[in-house]
């Protein structure tokens, strides 16, 4: 079905505006496109994002364990859901940050701006495709972390929305780095700086009373302090006031990304 005019002026593709319904199915029929385009690259190498990424937070997982550092359910909550919730946020902030930076090298990002989309349809239909491919190592570590550690977990519905929300809360961040980055080796440096300091600067791992005073007050500027702590309420099955506050704060994180993102970069030009 055809679902827009459009035609050549002065150099320019122009797009005749139909009704409101249309627009907005043109819209996110472009962001799907750009997603399956995202969809046909990462499907050649999924077996590194279920079965390689986990790697990483179950082997903390199994140290903090034998370390003695965890002797309760409570803990075994706490840590499991910080590791599982790190791979979330992390994972979609890296890969956008690789997609592009190799892309300003191979001049992928060159061909984008010929074609009539937006950069904030370009960083979701990327970012959708990192975050479904993240999720199954984030379920893994879940998963081995309640057989193992016994902890009992709630499914409750809004953990889908706090998925949504993390796995997007630092994409902006990642396509800054992926802009700024001289290439796609020093944007694997600049993420890989990022995770430990966010991993060791917010309560991911450790409660928020152990850290030192200092940095109780800074973990409230990451977004992983609260998508951490908004994670471990849901599996909880606890869905209060606090929860609600942890939402709001990791969702204006989000669009404060997306925002500097696309309104403060124009990776369109070198």
């Amino acid at each position: 079905m055809k679902l827009l005019n459009s035609y050549i002026e002065e150099g320019k593709v122009v797009i005749e505006k139909g009704n409101l319904r249309t627009r907005i199915k043109r819209w996110f029929q472009v962001y799907w496109n750009i997603a399956f385009i995202r969809w046909a690259n990462i499907r050649n190498e999924w077996y590194f994002h279920i079965f390689l990424a986990p790697l990483m937070p179950l082997g903390i997982l199994v140290f903090m364990k034998l370390s003695g550092a965890i002797v309760d359910p409570g803990i075994a909550l706490y840590v499991t859901a910080g590791n599982a919730i790190m791979g979330l946020i992390m994972g979609p902030m890296q890969s956008i940050s690789n997609d592009f930076a190799w892309g300003r090298q191979r001049n992928d990002l060159d061909y984008f701006a010929t074609l009539p989309f937006s950069k904030l349809q370009l960083i979701l239909g990327f970012s959708t495709m990192c975050t479904i491919f993240t999720v199954p190592g984030m379920l893994m570590t879940l998963f081995v972390g309640k057989l193992w550690l016994k902890f009992p977990i709630v499914f409750h519905p809004m953990m889908i929305l706090v998925m949504i929300i993390s796995g997007l809360s630092m994409v902006g961040l990642g396509v800054l780095f992926g802009v700024y980055a001289r290439n796609g080796h020093h944007a694997n440096m600049m993420n890989n700086v990022t995770m430990m300091i966010v991993m060791f600067l917010s309560p991911v791992l450790i409660p928020k009373e152990n850290l030192p005073v200092i940095l109780q007050y800074t973990s409230k500027i990451l977004p992983t302090s609260y998508a951490a702590d908004a994670f471990r309420s849901v599996l909880s099955g606890v869905v209060d006031k606090t929860f609600a506050i942890n939402m709001v704060c990791l969702g204006a994180f989000t669009v404060i990304m997306l925002y500097f993102a696309v309104k403060k970069l124009d990776w369109r030009v070198e």
